[in-house]
């Protein structure tokens, strides 16, 4: 059963966590069902840059990749009742945690590896045999795990529907949030 919502929070809800947590999946379901709008960081950078993340860090390296982010989060902090979903080493640069706390309620999703790898093998298919596409994807996992060292409230998805999932989530927001 849905919660009922009377009035979607001022504040924003922020998704975070790392790859294949389902962040973006969860956050389109909450902006579908309260009908708000949804900023996804990675969609964001890609609109704006023409390419994806990962094709910026391979291209332009590490340091290029936060300053976008960085330059992307400073705009999402006037948005208001929108969920924003964020990769976690987004968060790891303190004043963009900073930018978005201010904003409303963070939210980290995590899952157990095993879980996540076989979402991963799920969305990607038979790329995920390839051993190069399992070796960036393990590779990003690791460099994404420094989010769960954050003092962040969690929510685990391992095993969990994503009705389930997404009605916690809007639970939580709604809990923290000031109507």
């Amino acid at each position: 059963p849905m919660p009922v919502i009377n009035r979607v929070p001022y504040r924003n809800l922020v998704l975070t966590g790392h790859m294949g947590v389902g962040k973006t999946a969860v956050g389109r379901l909450i902006a579908n069902q309260l009908n708000i709008p949804l900023y996804d960081l990675e969609n964001e950078i890609e609109l704006r840059e023409g390419q994806s993340a990962e094709n910026i860090r391979a291209l332009f390296g590490e340091s290029r990749l936060r300053t976008l982010e960085a330059d992307i989060v400073s705009e999402l902090v006037v948005i208001r009742s929108s969920v924003i979903c964020v990769n976690g080493p987004t968060l790891l640069q303190p004043t963009n945690l900073e930018k978005l706390r201010s904003t409303g309620p963070v939210l980290c999703l995590t899952a157990a590896l095993n879980e996540i790898l076989r979402r991963l093998h799920v969305v990607q298919g038979a790329r995920f045999h390839n051993p190069e596409t399992r070796s960036i994807a393990i590779s990003r996992l690791k460099r994404e795990r420094g989010v769960l060292e954050l003092p962040l409230p969690h929510l685990d998805t391992t095993g969990l529907s994503i009705e389930t999932v997404t009605e916690r989530a809007i639970q939580f927001w709604m809990e923290q949030a000031d109507l």
